[in-house]
């Protein structure tokens, strides 16, 4: 049974990936670049957006830094766009009535905080990371170690749980269980603890 669950926060608890897609598209297209869109959001998912701008940076003859500025003010103008999936507050619920703990570990800066508070979900959180600790980016483990260590959690029944191959590989690193969920079909994390394909079945883990 597990008590603690580290959560990712854009694909897995935030339908994000629309809005990230709509501002990175119209950035790569306005640089001059052919965009297939499909092929974009796997090219996210399966590395991210900071490794796609990494990619292409050079051949648009400005640096990752620069191309993701433009990115982050594009995406921030349409971020309250987003919404949590459906099942999002109950399941948070769940694992607060089952007697567990709720974390959040997200590379987004503190407004990751404004977006669970604007639909009253930041009070189900017993803390998190952010990118105001500036701690290494997934799937390097030292955030989820640092969560850890703040917070006095058993490892052993501690979940990373995330939308993306990543997710899974700083939960292994860190020495958690793992949960994938499989949002988009993309079947990238097979050596996860455990994989679901919508978030309601989630809850059981922790009973």
């Amino acid at each position: 049974m597990l008590v603690n669950a580290i959560w990712d926060l854009d694909g897995t608890l935030y339908d994000t990936y629309p809005v990230m897609m709509a501002a990175l598209h119209d950035v790569l297209q306005e640089a001059g670049l052919t965009i297939d869109s499909a092929a974009l959001l796997r090219e996210a998912k399966e590395t991210s957006v900071f490794a796609i701008a990494g990619r292409v940076a050079p051949a648009l003859g400005t640096t990752r830094n620069q191309l993701l500025a433009t990115y982050h003010a594009r995406e921030k103008q349409r971020l309250l766009e987003a919404k949590p999936y459906p099942e999002t507050a109950a399941v948070l619920r769940a694992i607060i009535k089952a007697g567990g703990n709720n974390l959040l570990m997200t590379h987004r800066d503190d407004s990751a905080w404004a977006l669970l508070a604007k639909d009253d979900l930041r009070d189900l959180f017993l803390g998190g990371v952010t990118a105001r600790l500036q701690l290494p980016r997934k799937p390097d483990p030292a955030a989820i170690n640092y969560l850890l260590a703040r917070h006095q959690l058993n490892p052993d029944v501690t979940a990373m749980i995330g939308d993306r191959r990543l997710d899974v590989l700083a939960g292994q690193r860190a020495g958690v269980q793992t949960i994938y969920f499989n949002v988009d079909g993309l079947n990238d994390a097979p050596m996860a603890t455990h994989q679901v394909e919508h978030l309601h079945e989630i809850p059981a883990f922790f009973k």
